[in-house]
């Protein structure tokens, strides 16, 4: 006995069935069929397969016209989801969300109107519900526009390349982008873990292209194009923000003091003039190893061989820094060496917390928003932002010694103030937005050079 055998297809579309209704346009002075489709978000043939007898060309004033509306039926729960619409919202934004158009989203729930209401209920198709989740896993989170300007302007803001931006948004490339339009961008995390370490903001004082900015700093136009593609073969008007590389360098644990170059030169030329062997310089400056160095650049040398060092420079040679300091002007060469009018263990913690040394100073970790106190009386030379790598910044002059609290979330005294000794004047931060709340702190003596803080600090064990 032959047996038959039936092969059931089970379909896991869904059960939604369309039925065309009918919205009546009454033609109008000037009117054309294309400015009609326009007005109703519809391609024309869709008018004229619903109006045969029209003519297209010659369309009369009073004339009606049947404007098809695609009518969703027999909805069960499984077929949309619901969105409560929210301050700001407009269809278009929900149906960028959701990746469906907004043309079909206005048919799907019947919308006469593009404008929505807050608290507004809005049914969106399952097939995009999905589509949503799915997004969710990609790399790229959503932001919401605050004011309308274009992708170009959304980059500059949020520090990303507008060529991501466009990628991820094709749809918005070239467009204006209103308040309220949801724009998808890199994820936060992705880009905290793959770019903050490595790079840092350098503002372009006068105007010039990548390769000017190269060559002023000593890196490759390839690694500046890199970081900056949207800047590619652009002009760089004064304050453009630039993304310069920031090499990692080894701990250098052995004792070594600093030289400012005074003439452009190379490490070749600093060891002859300073009678030092080439190779200690090298191995103490790695990242400056065939370079030109322009004058200003710092470089580390043998203690044994040279007395250089670092300090706090002013414009009119006042112990004051000026409001606003280039990284470069942390340098100066000193006539003497002055000795650390300090005792030991005499000064207090600026801030409770586990200390880990860095090469001119400690990390003390605490809880973002600690307050961090003055280790002695003294008088603010400095409280600012200006220096990338050291955030929100305040240097206080001690008389004998200068001390400097960095990566604060908030300074909270301002330049030319007197503080007090245990005086609250700063909250603990972030460095570069990482995840440990950190306070970088440093002393140093009158004349700016570096001294290792653990030796004065009380009870550091």
């Amino acid at each position: 006995m032959k047996k038959k055998v039936f092969i059931l297809s089970i379909s896991l579309a869904l059960n939604i069935s369309f039925a065309q209704e009918c919205k009546y346009h009454k033609v109008e002075s000037g009117e054309t069929l294309e400015k009609i489709a326009k007005k109703y978000g519809i391609k024309t043939q869709e008018i004229l397969k619903a109006n045969k007898d029209i003519k297209p060309n010659n369309l009369k004033i009073g004339e009606k016209l049947c404007i098809p509306i695609v009518k969703a039926k027999n909805l069960s729960v499984e077929d949309y989801a619901i969105y409560r619409v929210k301050r700001g919202d407009t269809l278009e934004s929900i149906a960028n969300k959701f990746g469906v158009d907004w043309r079909e989203l206005k048919s799907f729930n019947n919308l006469k109107t593009t404008k929505l209401s807050e608290g507004q209920e809005i049914k969106i198709p399952a097939k995009s519900v999905g589509r949503s989740i799915q997004n969710q896993k990609k790399d790229y989170e959503t932001y919401v526009v605050q004011k309308g300007g274009r992708l170009e302007h959304l980059a500059k803001k949020l520090g990303v390349s507008e060529r991501e931006l466009e990628k991820l948004n094709p749809e918005l490339k070239g467009k204006w982008l209103e308040k309220g339009t949801i724009v998808k961008v890199p994820r936060v995390e992705r880009r905290e873990k793959e770019e903050v370490e490595k790079y840092e903001i350098y503002t372009v004082k006068r105007g010039g292209r990548l390769e000017h900015v190269a060559k002023s700093l000593g890196v490759s136009k390839e690694e500046l194009e890199k970081l900056n593609p949207e800047l590619k073969q652009k002009w760089l008007s004064q304050g453009t923000k630039v993304k310069v590389p920031i090499k990692p360098q080894k701990e250098i644990t052995e004792n070594y003091k600093t030289y400012v170059v005074k003439n452009t030169a190379k490490l070749e030329h600093v060891a002859k003039r300073l009678g030092v062997p080439e190779r200690d310089l090298e191995r103490l400056n790695p990242e400056l190893k065939g370079k030109w160095l322009k004058k200003g650049t710092v470089v580390k040398i043998p203690a044994k061989d040279r007395t250089h060092a670092m300090v706090v420079k002013d414009k009119e040679n006042q112990p004051a820094l000026p409001q606003k300091v280039e990284e470069k002007e942390l340098y100066k060469e000193p006539e003497n060496m002055i000795e650390v009018k300090i005792s030991k263990n005499s000064l207090p913690l600026p801030v409770e917390g586990k200390i880990t040394k860095s090469n001119r100073g400690v990390n003390i970790f605490a809880e973002c928003g600690t307050p961090v106190r003055a280790v002695e009386d003294g008088k603010v030379i400095y409280s600012g932002g200006d220096l990338q790598a050291y955030g929100n910044m305040i240097i206080l002059d001690h008389g004998e010694f200068i001390s400097l609290y960095a990566n604060n979330q908030e300074n909270l005294v301002k330049r030319g103030e007197q503080v007090s000794k245990n005086q609250k004047i700063a909250l603990v931060g972030r460095k570069n937005n990482s995840e440990n709340c950190t306070l970088y702190f440093e002393l140093r003596n009158k004349e700016g050079v570096p001294i290792d803080p653990t030796e004065y600090f009380k009870n550091t064990q």
